[in-house]
């Protein structure tokens, strides 16, 4: 194929297909199709030409995915959606999507799923390009495989950057689909995105906390509030029960605020917080959040298609003695149906747990008395699910705990303190990590029985999961 005459027939494309801005020009807008666009753009955020449409089949994540038709141009021709992004002479960046097609309407012959990556100048001319074919004829049907690409330098003249997702078609007319989701496009650096993570962590302390490694926040000022934050062991210590001690605290007449986040990013499953003692007791200002916090790029206010990866167990009254203590967020909490609030009645001495189970299509938030083992009917004081569009990607999101200071200082003008009993996590198979998780945990071999719930990962059908199994998982 040449690549003059793809992109000849490709720019003829783009000059009459509607031209989207995207809300921030340093990542991606609408990154799982989940958001509808208008005027005839079919999503939120992306360009596109060709045929294009939300599709409800080979969906990993949330519920709609962007399916991308072979264009039956009668030449070399490409349908598709991009999103320009700003960049630097010499900045390289990193592409990924999951890609599958179906065996209803495969790719077949020479039509294949491409990732490009442009370089265009100040006036949004095309200084060069790399194409990579991400699936074609010979990649299994009905399956979503997750490609990554890493892009070569932006050569001299670019100032900005467009991640093309298409199906390109030869004149030979061959039929077929692709299916897109999770769209990933960020600069490799410097700084690099696992640096920016870690940016309001200068001070480089850590805690040893329920088997984890907590990188501890500060020292600076920094949201949220904002606050000053401290990292000293003598506002944030784990004791030798293996319980994490959290405070908002006075010194000198200036009041810390305290942040802890798992080195580790933990993706699918159930995150389970056990909180000792009266929550209820504390001044009505002070929050304590229980989150996944991813941070972005950019900073962006409206944040419209949550680009933090943020979900929230969040306790606090809010400067309002009469309001309930606790609520679940999938951010943005504005957003129509993206919050539930509870009350809870507390008793001396008592543990209480907070609890999202995140799963590809919904996130299941509960509350109850006692510790990870006492979840049950009797004992519950809030359920909550959410189905909605807004739904954390498995990317590189954290989970956080912080405890600070809404409005100024603790309205009862004394020190603060948490304690964090016990954090607990249990992974879900849903995605390629967690499903490697959960085939390590079940491997028996051939001396010892299968549990039932491992039935699943016995690949070769030989009633025990072991090391073949884990072998066909890998490839």
């Amino acid at each position: 194929m040449s690549r003059l005459v793809m992109y000849t027939t490709l720019a003829a494309a783009l000059t009459v297909a509607p031209v989207v801005r995207t809300h921030a020009q340093c990542q991606l807008a609408n990154p799982s199709f989940e958001f509808a666009g208008t005027g005839g753009i079919v999503f939120d955020g992306w360009n596109q030409f060709g045929a294009v449409w939300a599709s409800s089949e080979m969906v990993p994540h949330g519920y709609r995915s962007a399916g991308v038709g072979a264009p039956f141009a009668g030449t070399w021709a490409v349908s598709g959606l991009w999103q320009r992004l700003d960049t630097t002479p010499g900045e390289r960046w990193l592409a990924a999507v999951r890609v599958g097609h179906t065996a209803a309407n495969p790719l077949t012959g020479s039509t294949c799923a491409i990732l490009n990556v442009e370089w265009r100048d100040a006036n949004d001319n095309l200084i060069s390009y790399e194409s990579h074919t991400i699936a074609d004829a010979a990649t299994p049907t009905g399956v979503m495989q997750r490609v990554t690409i890493e892009s070569n330098p932006a050569p001299a003249g670019t100032v900005a950057t467009h991640l093309l997702l298409g199906v390109l078609q030869s004149p030979a007319q061959n039929p077929g689909a692709a299916f897109f989701d999770l769209a990933e496009f960020y600069s490799l650096g410097p700084p690099t995105f696992d640096e920016r993570q870690w940016f309001d962590f200068p001070g480089g302390r850590s805690v040893d906390f329920a088997g984890r490694a907590w990188r501890v926040k500060g020292p600076g000022f920094n949201g949220p509030g904002p606050s000053q934050f401290a990292d000293s062991s003598n506002h944030v210590w784990v004791d030798p029960q293996d319980r994490l001690h959290m405070t908002i605290k006075n010194v000198g007449g200036v009041w810390y605020s305290t942040e802890v986040a798992a080195e580790e990013p933990l993706g699918y499953g159930d995150y389970i917080f056990t909180i000792l003692g009266r929550l209820d007791l504390w001044a009505d200002n002070v929050v304590l959040g229980l989150f996944t916090w991813q941070y972005p790029v950019c900073w962006e206010a409206a944040n419209p298609w949550n680009q933090d990866n943020e979900v929230d167990v969040e306790l606090s009254r809010w400067g309002e003695p009469g309001n309930d203590m606790g609520q679940f967020v999938v951010q943005p909490w504005e957003y129509p149906q993206n919050m539930s609030r509870f009350g809870i009645t507390f008793e001396d001495g008592e543990s209480t747990s907070y609890a999202f189970r995140w799963l590809p299509d919904r996130i299941e938030c509960r509350s109850w008395h006692g510790g990870p083992a006492a979840e049950a009917p009797g004992t519950l004081i809030h359920a909550w699910t959410y189905f909605g569009p807004h739904l954390p990607r498995p990317e590189q999101p954290r989970i956080h705990v912080n405890y600070w200071q809404y409005n100024g200082p603790p309205s009862d003008g004394r020190d603060q303190e948490v304690v964090l009993e016990r954090f607990t996590f249990v992974p879900s198979c849903a995605d390629d990590a967690g499903e490697f998780r959960c085939v390590a945990a079940c491997l028996t071999g051939p001396d010892n029985p299968m549990p039932a719930s491992c039935a699943a990962h016995d690949r070769d059908g030989d009633l025990d999961v072991d090391l073949a199994d884990f072998a066909q998982l890998q490839q």
